[in-house]
């Protein structure tokens, strides 16, 4: 049970870290940035323990000399299930009019709104397809802190908009694109795959 508490921190401390490194060194922010704070932390502060349940059943973990396979089936596994999700989140038009439409009203996205979303989407989406490789693995403390940390930190940089050929500028832009995570491999093997537009000076 402690390691849910351990997670949950992690989370929390790096990815605000990687928010306040772009808001910083890139001078990121949004005149809306108080409204995308107070959802984020709501979600992360409120609906986030909601995994606490599930937790209470989690499998025996294997060693952490396991490692080496465990972190890359959990990225595949990742983009998997994100992509299932997230797509299907596109293709409902009433979970998109209704829940996902919100992450999509910034385009560009920015780092500081990369988990602003219904909570819907943030419990059966973004945390479901984080949370769930992990189980199906049986990591233990140390690979989950390793893999809650590239997962919060690799989220606020996908949002960022800063490194070239950002594939998730080009999903924001044209919707129908990029619903993976990470590698974008089921994107590259469906052909959902989109290379980004040409990168534009972000409105502050």
């Amino acid at each position: 049970m402690k390691l849910v508490y351990i997670l949950f921190l992690t989370h929390v401390s790096f990815y605000w870290s990687a928010v306040l490194f772009y808001i910083y060194f890139y001078k990121q922010n949004t005149k809306n940035w108080f409204r995308v704070t107070k959802q984020v932390l709501c979600n992360q502060i409120l609906f986030t323990p909601v995994y606490i349940l599930p937790y209470e059943y989690y499998p025996t973990p294997l060693s952490t000399e396991h490692i080496f396979w465990q972190l890359p089936l959990i990225i595949v596994l990742t983009d998997i299930i994100f992509y299932t999700c997230h797509r299907y989140f596109h293709y409902n038009k009433l979970l998109y009019n209704n829940i996902h439409r919100q992450h999509h009203e910034y385009d560009p996205p920015i780092a500081i709104g990369a988990l602003h979303a219904h909570p819907i989407e943030h419990i059966f989406v973004n945390l479901f397809s984080t949370i769930m490789p992990m189980f199906i693995v049986r990591s233990d403390m140390i690979v989950s802190i390793i893999w809650t940390i590239i997962s919060s930190v690799n989220v606020v940089i996908a949002h960022s908009g800063t490194w070239p050929n950002d594939p998730h500028i080009a999903h924001h832009r044209y919707l129908k694109c990029n619903y993976g995570v990470g590698l974008l491999l089921m994107d590259k093997v469906l052909g959902t795959f989109k290379f980004s537009p040409i990168t534009q000076k972000r409105s502050q």
